[in-house]
């Protein structure tokens, strides 16, 4: 009788902790569903560089949407953001972050780069480009 239980409260817990487990997935997963980094790509332009970035919505609208660019130069790394992109229709969207020449004259030029996208703080996906 009392190794039957045991047993039952060992059950519980493992369900509970389950349980609590699959409900925090589901909290970190929920704004990772509903946006998405489709492509991003440098190019090279007169006074620097620009990451060209591409991104899907699923949401009717969409609101607190961040981009950071993880840079690293020859001789140090940086991380430029953009501002915060609000209203935001579903469907494919193009932005931009502007990286100016001064950075490759005095740092070297651009090795690899690492495209974060937040949603309302909570970094929803990443690709790295080298």
């Amino acid at each position: 009788m009392a190794k039957a239980r045991a047993l039952y409260k060992k059950i519980v817990i493992v369900a509970a902790v389950l349980i609590a487990a699959l409900f925090f997935m589901r909290i970190d997963n929920c704004a990772a569903g509903d946006i998405s980094i489709k492509s991003a790509m440098k190019a090279r332009v007169i006074d620097g560089y620009v990451i060209l970035i591409n991104y899907e919505t699923y949401d009717k609208w969409t609101d607190g949407i961040l981009f950071k660019v993880r840079c690293k130069f020859e001789e140090k790394e940086f991380t430029f953001t953009s501002s915060s992109i609000n209203n935001v229709e579903r469907g494919w969207h193009k932005t931009q972050i502007t990286i100016t020449d001064v950075i490759k004259k005095r740092y070297g030029s651009l090795k690899k780069y690492e495209v974060e996208l937040y949603r309302n703080g909570v970094l929803v996906d990443s690709k790295k480009y080298l």
